[in-house]
């Protein structure tokens, strides 16, 4: 037995293939020869292509006889080879030259012979996974923060933080513990303060170490604003009007380099231990360290100014209302003072957000943070001994505050919609509470449902804030018609006597006011909502039913000081009115066309059904005598009245159709 890399076994193979290959080019030579020929008969004279066929006399070539097959070597028992004897291309026939076979000359089709020899017979391998890249190693990451500096801002941070704490130790625990001489600790604060800013600044003038340089000037900013706290709290040098002046230069004056660097870190670094140190050197939170802190936020407002610095206004609002917040609860200062401040803060946070929304790009947080300075409020009118009227009117004024700067920021360059939503809702939120304090349980409806009127009013005026106050508007309505439930509105309807003549006059009043709410509010959301406005009316329709039975109601019972008659009289009054309203709808309904018909006609029948409703389950057993068969024959009459009006337009209708 031969082995399979025997070379005259692979001699004769490649023999074979060859012959193969030579039989299979001379078949295509001698079929482009013939295909050359009859396109050179093609391109002889048209007189040629008119004569008759002649028979080609001519001998015609011969097939080539096929190569006889070599001998086979002895097949191998492990890879076999199919040998396939060489094919010799079919020769050309001519075909008579006439108009009958002018064309191309068809050709035999020739098969596409197998290869000589088959697949290997080992299957395919998959290429192998690339390996996991392997994680950065602790050293390569540091190495990579180092690069793009994170580990120098942070060892500025907390050397920032450190250095400070020194600084604290210095003014504070030193004067405790009698440690050098006062002149000494405040002349040194402020002496290296300044030398830290200097030097800061001179380093800062190479961008490549700018980070360094913010470390630097940040924390001689903050070391002289805590030098200057602790020379007037704890020393006594400086009269507080001085100190908050000294303090408004140094952070508004120290802080250009924030600016002009466009460095919202720097600015941080100042903030920050201000609200963290600043309590620990003021010896706690007193007068001085609210006002010191709502004038640093004043003078670096301006550097906030087209800024995306939204971190640097969090912090500062926070550094103003918290001392505030704290300051409030523990009580000690004067009720005036807190309110003062209070609305101070307030409007500067507003200020503040007006002037970063434009180039802020989250104006969700500007709007949110701006509210929470305005939580000392309510706790100052909670705490306010001088009256309601005093902490109603602080309350009011916070709510007139967003108000105004929701109302006046409208522009398509100006504050975004958002942050407007949420002070025209953080308003809303203050006139509640600032009706709560003013009013009682009894009378609060008032207040609620007067204020629905007035925002439903305000809503056409209101432009891209139209669906906001017309659901601010809703809101207090809802409020007011619930109160005025609860003051003593079903139990009016339901049960004669029991309630006082002030009760009585709060309910008639409450009922004027919601009727007027509910018909501005039906219109408004009508407006909006054209599809739904028969659904709106309706909902109005039945709200007005109510309130013009508790006006009715009221008005007897005010009339008669509450007796069962002026109760049935209210009644009957009451039913009257529906039938009447009912009726005077379905008359101007004749007069309508299309989707105003139709809604006016479907206001009136609803209103009738529910005036029959009324008649049958509560009259006939509430009232008695003359006002049940008054009741009775009236609503018969309008009824009539009614069919007959709409029969005759239906019969003088019928001959045109």
């Amino acid at each position: 037995m031969t082995n399979n890399n025997d070379p005259a076994v692979a001699a004769a193979r490649l023999g074979d293939e060859l012959k193969s290959i030579a039989g299979r080019m001379s078949a295509v030579s001698a079929d482009f020869e013939a295909f050359t020929a009859s396109l050179a008969r093609e391109s002889e004279t048209p007189q040629d292509a008119d004569a008759p066929p002649v028979a080609a006399t001519g001998p015609q070539p011969a097939p080539q006889p096929e190569p006889e097959p070599q001998p086979q070597p002895e097949p191998q028992p492990h890879l076999q080879y199919a040998t396939v004897p060489p094919t010799v291309g079919t020769p050309f026939t001519r075909q008579p030259f006439g108009p009958q076979s002018y064309g191309v000359p068809s050709y035999a089709p020739q098969p596409y012979p197998p290869p000589p020899y088959g697949p290997p017979s080992y299957a395919p391998r998959p290429f192998p996974a690339p390996p996991a890249t392997p994680a950065p190693s602790l050293g390569k990451r540091l190495s990579d923060a180092a690069e793009r500096g994170l580990v120098g801002r942070v060892l500025a941070a907390v050397g920032v933080a450190i250095t400070l704490i020194g600084i604290v130790l210095l003014l504070v625990l030193a004067a405790q513990a009698g440690l050098l001489r006062p002149e000494l600790r405040v002349a040194g604060g402020a002496v290296f303060a300044a030398a830290l800013v200097g030097v800061g600044s001179r380093v800062g003038r190479r961008p490549e170490k700018r980070p360094g340089a913010v470390a630097l000037v940040a924390t001689g900013v903050a070391a002289a604003l805590l030098d200057v706290l602790a020379a007037t709290a704890i020393y006594g040098w400086l009269p507080e009007s001085a100190a908050l002046v000294a303090g408004a230069l140094i952070g508004g004056g120290g802080l250009w380099s924030a600016h002009r660097w466009d460095s919202q870190a720097l600015a941080l670094m100042v903030s920050v231990p201000l609200l963290v140190f600043a309590p620990v050197v003021a010896g706690g939170v007193d007068e001085l360290l609210v006002c010191f802190m709502l004038t640093y936020a004043a003078a670096t407002l301006w550097l906030q100014a087209g800024r995306d610095w939204t971190p640097l206004f969090v912090v500062n609002t926070v550094a103003t209302t918290l001392p505030m917040t704290v300051f409030v609860v523990i009580g000690d200062g004067p009720a005036w003072f807190l309110a003062v401040t209070a609305l101070t803060g307030l409007a500067l946070a507003l200020c503040s957000a007006i002037m970063l929304a434009p180039a802020s790009s989250r104006a969700v947080v500007l709007g949110l943070t701006s509210v929470a300075a305005a939580i000392p409020l309510p706790m100052i009118a909670g705490q306010w001994t001088a009256g309601a009227g005093s902490s109603t009117a602080v309350i009011g004024l916070g709510a007139v505050l967003f108000v105004v700067a929701a109302v006046a920021t409208r522009g398509p360059a100006s504050v975004p919609f958002v942050c407007r939503v949420v002070w025209l809702a953080a308003g809303a939120v203050l006139i509640s509470m600032a009706l709560g304090v003013a009013l009682d349980a009894s009378t609060i409806s008032l207040g609620f449902l007067a204020g629905a009127v007035i925002m439903g009013l305000a809503a056409r005026w209101a432009d891209d804030l139209r669906g906001a106050v017309r659901i601010a508007a809703t809101v207090f309505a809802g409020l007011g018609l619930s109160s005025l439930l609860e003051t003593g509105g079903a139990q009016q309807l339901l049960y004669p006597g029991g309630l006082s003549d002030s009760v009585h006059a709060t309910l008639l009043v409450g009922s004027l006011l919601g009727l007027a709410a509910t018909m501005v509010l039906a219109r408004e959301w009508g407006t909006a909502a054209p599809s739904r406005a028969q659904q709106i009316w309706l909902i109005g329709g039945l709200i007005g039913l109510w309130l013009t039975t508790e006006l009715c109601v009221g008005v007897a019972g005010v009339a008669t000081g509450g007796s069962t008659t002026g109760f049935r009289a209210g009644h009957l009054a009451a039913t009257l009115v529906w039938f009447g309203s009912a009726a005077a709808a379905l008359m101007w309904a004749r007069r309508l066309q299309g989707a105003s018909r139709t809604l006016t006609l479907a206001t009136g029948l609803s209103v009738i059904a529910a005036a029959v409703a009324k008649l049958f389950l509560f009259d006939l057993a509430a009232l008695d005598g003359m006002f049940r068969v008054i009741a009775f024959i009236v609503a018969g009459m309008v009824l009539l009245s009614l069919g007959v009006a709409y029969a005759q337009r239906f019969t003088s209708e019928e001959p045109a159709h």
